[in-house]
């Protein structure tokens, strides 16, 4: 069996490896460092919101500051809070989780209320190792936490809403990335500050049955699939922020 899953794992890094040699035409990532305010008027105090990760997190998909993934999050904590939400996005396209833990989490400039965090995708196009990952998950993770602030952790995209891979592609790369969020729900388990999201129980479905919840380049989320993505990760963030005030 040992050796039946190290040929299965070796196939499918060789098949996902096929995902680094295509060329996505893509929308460049948009800067976010943004404040919005509640549809009905801001209250007293400004949520802090760190954004970290990869290319779903900085935007690739969508050519509006609005529509990005972490502003519309915002927008949601902002309207159900009734408080300015203030948020910086440090993620970066093709950022994996080494990444996060090396560029981003150094580069923070003001400690966050909740930092939230989508990563892990390039983890599988790269097929990084499941003993690197979970040495460089498990360091990240305590990386975010000593910045101060609770994580909010989402879980892998639906691939099969990826139409842009075909199929043996996109099987390998829901068979590697079925380890990486195994190590991404190991990593966060024991740590009470860090709640990963399963998106793709809650809204995974949709983006498979709907392809405008997919941008042109069929790879990334449009702004309604961003927007599905904010509505799923939006209750642990308030849930986070209410914590605190107890």
């Amino acid at each position: 069996m040992t050796v039946m899953t190290a040929l299965a794992a070796a196939l499918a890094r060789g098949q996902v490896a096929a995902l680094r040699r295509r060329d996505w035409p893509s929308t460049a990532p948009l800067a976010v460092d943004v404040t919005v305010t509640p549809s009905t008027g801001a209250g007293a105090g400004v949520v802090e919101l760190g954004a970290f990760g990869d290319s779903a997190m900085a935007g690739v998909g969508v050519d509006r500051l609005d529509d990005v993934l972490s502003v519309q999050l915002a927008q949601r904590v902002a309207d159900a809070t009734g408080r300015a939400v203030h948020v910086v996005g440090y993620a970066r396209s093709g950022a994996r989780t080494l990444d996060v833990l090396t560029r981003q989490v150094p580069a923070v400039r003001r400690t966050p209320d909740v930092s939230v965090l989508v990563v892990g995708t390039n983890d599988v196009i790269h097929a990084t190792s499941p003993l690197a990952l979970t040495r460089t998950c498990e360091a990240m993770l305590d990386a975010l936490e000593t910045i101060g602030a609770p994580v909010v952790m989402s879980s892998l995209p639906e691939f099969r809403a990826m139409r842009a891979l075909p199929g043996p592609v996109m099987s390998a790369a829901r068979g590697y990335g079925s380890m990486v969020g195994a190590v991404q729900r190991r990593a966060a388990a024991p740590r009470p500050r860090v709640r990963l999201v399963d998106v793709v129980g809650a809204v995974g479905e949709e983006f498979v049955e709907d392809p405008d919840m997919m941008s042109t380049d069929s790879f990334h989320p449009s702004a309604a699939g961003y927007g599905r993505i904010a509505d799923a990760l939006a209750p642990a963030v308030l849930a986070h922020l209410r914590a605190a005030e107890r």
